[in-house]
């Protein structure tokens, strides 16, 4: 039996650095695999910042301007003034040939053919081109994640192919002759971590406790990044995840100091990593919390933070003596409530909002602690 702390390290051996495209409508919390360096520059062209008239600098002591032309975002009409003319531009319209800056409209009034300028103001208006990405430029760097405002930059730049860290895929076994004769809970709570955690989970079904049914389905999972099954690891005569992963590869460790989900056992099959959880859905639901997030979201590249936040324990809770306790809580107006009731029980973690650990022979009085938010 090992600590929660030497569990973790272990599985902190797995990584994954395989690469692929994506779409860029399905990039959005992906990480990207490469530099992206602008092909083209943004703007592409001198562009108009305001609605107005586009003049020469050095004609502005005359004040008054005959119009001999229109611009308009879009259009492809070219238009060049000289001494004492002026163009109207639309904003995002080309810079006329010729001209340096735009008056707006407001400071302006036309007077049949000739425009008068009341006030040129301090600003170009004008956005010279590549002012905001110029051609060859590093826009972002490999290992940023593609959010809801950097997939702009990529849109601006034309890209539709975009490269990116591939998810590790994970294969989803429930195991249990019992599976037969109530629903299949842990598939669903477990694909939901997975896929929260970055990974893409692929549900293999349900096997019964038959050793050679067990192996068939867990070399057919082996062709994905990871394996997670649920039941079968303790001690009873069908619990067989022990000697199947034995016999197919090594078992790295079995039985955690930790409640609930003490029994939980990793090992390898053919270089993959194999989770085997409890089958009382609490405590594997507990085991996939704590450590399918870190290892999974270090396979796809991504950040790993836990969100944790202070709330006022509403009674003593004491750890078994050299086991963590992970402690399921609902939070109410700063109050974190124990919710757990038996680790075969659903709604012992379904109705919580988060978890507090206390550590080995660690008691924790009423009053403040850190809720580990789900």
């Amino acid at each position: 039996m090992i600590t929660v702390d030497d569990a973790t390290g272990i599985l902190n051996r797995f990584s994954l650095d395989r690469r692929t495209y994506v779409e860029l409508k399905d990039s959005f919390g992906r990480v990207l695999a490469e530099d992206i360096v602008s092909g083209i520059d943004v703007p592409s062209f001198d562009r108009s910042d305001m609605d107005g008239y586009a003049i020469r600098d050095r004609d502005l002591d005359g004040r008054r301007f005959k119009l001999v032309g229109e611009m308009h975002a879009g259009g492809d009409l070219e238009v060049a003034i000289g001494d004492g003319e002026c163009s109207w531009v639309a904003t995002g319209a080309n810079i006329p040939d010729g001209a340096n800056l735009v008056i707006p409209v407001e400071n302006t009034e036309k007077i049949g053919d000739d425009v008068i300028v009341y006030e040129s103001g301090k600003e170009s208006h004008i956005s010279e081109r590549g002012c905001d990405m110029k051609r060859g430029e590093i826009v972002l760097r490999r290992g940023c994640i593609v959010n809801d405002r950097n997939i702009g930059i990529l849109a601006a730049l034309g890209i539709r192919d975009v490269p990116v860290y591939d998810a590790p895929n994970v294969a989803i076994i429930s195991t249990g002759d019992e599976l037969a004769r109530i629903n299949d809970v842990n598939s669903m709570t477990l694909s939901a971590i997975v896929a929260q955690s970055g990974g893409s989970p692929v549900f293999m079904g349900t096997v019964t406790d038959d050793i050679s049914h067990v192996k068939q389905k867990i070399k057919e999972a082996a062709e994905c990044d990871v394996i997670i099954t649920s039941g079968g690891i303790s001690s009873g005569k069908k619990d067989l995840m022990p000697i199947v992963v034995s016999e197919l590869g090594e078992v790295l460790f079995h039985r955690v100091k930790m409640r609930p989900g003490m029994p939980m056992l990793a090992g390898v099959i053919d270089g993959k990593p194999i989770l085997c959880m409890p089958g009382n859905v609490t405590s594997c639901l507990v085991c996939g919390h704590v450590f399918l997030p870190p290892m999974l979201r270090r396979m796809a590249h991504l950040p790993f933070a836990g969100n944790v936040r202070r709330a006022r324990l509403s009674e003593a809770a004491v750890s078994e003596y050299g086991m963590r306790r992970y402690l399921p809580v609902k939070l109410v107006d700063g109050v974190a409530y124990p919710t757990f009731r038996g680790s075969g029980l659903i709604t012992s973690i379904g109705y919580a909002d988060g978890i507090v650990a206390i550590g080995e022979a660690e008691t924790l009085r009423e009053g403040e602690v850190d809720v580990w938010v789900l």
